[in-house]
């Protein structure tokens, strides 16, 4: 089931009902660049288009699945954005151990109810745009699933041990959401 709604505050290339029950207000591009320049990296192309539309919200329950892969499924609540509410901003949470370094490269995009926290990889590189659940509540990956360019301590690693590979990309991400699976 495709969707296309990053460039549409409708889903106007399907039949289901609306992936979002709320959105907040559309991000202006110099609110991206702002926090783009004031964390030291660079958005991928889909999620700052996702952003300057609907610019994340309440997920539609119905609608909030992904079964991702040698895991579990995933019922997202919300996606961030950049708004003034620090519950509600990707400027604000640091829900983890990481290292500064890979606190600034782990970008934390959007949580689940049981308190479980989406990641969008911001490192440079062939890892730039991916997404991770951070399975707190699931044993340690030994060995990691993640490419550990860029760690500095045991806590990265320690941390890392709790990431599980969900997409390559935002757009491929939000593609994958859908009804809970039977």
């Amino acid at each position: 089931h495709k969707r296309t709604f990053l460039s549409s505050r409708r889903c106007v290339s399907c039949e289901e009902p609306m992936i979002f029950i709320s959105t907040n207000e559309p991000a202006s591009l110099s609110d991206v660049k702002a926090f783009e320049l004031k964390r030291g990296v660079r958005l991928p192309k889909d999620y700052l288009l996702f952003l300057l539309d609907l610019n994340g919200g309440q997920l539609n329950p119905s609608q909030s699945y992904v079964k991702v892969p040698n895991w579990n499924s995933l019922e997202l609540q919300e996606l961030f954005g950049i708004t003034e509410n620090p519950n509600h901003s990707i400027t604000n949470h640091r829900f983890t151990n990481f290292s500064d370094y890979m606190h600034q490269m782990m970008l934390d995009i959007g949580y689940d109810p049981f308190g479980q926290t989406l990641f969008m990889d911001l490192r440079e590189g062939p890892n730039h745009g991916k997404i991770y659940i951070r399975a707190h509540n699931s044993p340690p990956n030994d060995p990691i699933l993640i490419d550990d360019t860029g760690f500095e301590d045991e806590d990265d690693y320690e941390d890392a041990q709790l990431l599980y590979p969900v997409a390559n990309s935002f757009a491929e991400f939000t593609a994958m959401l859908g009804p809970a699976p039977d």
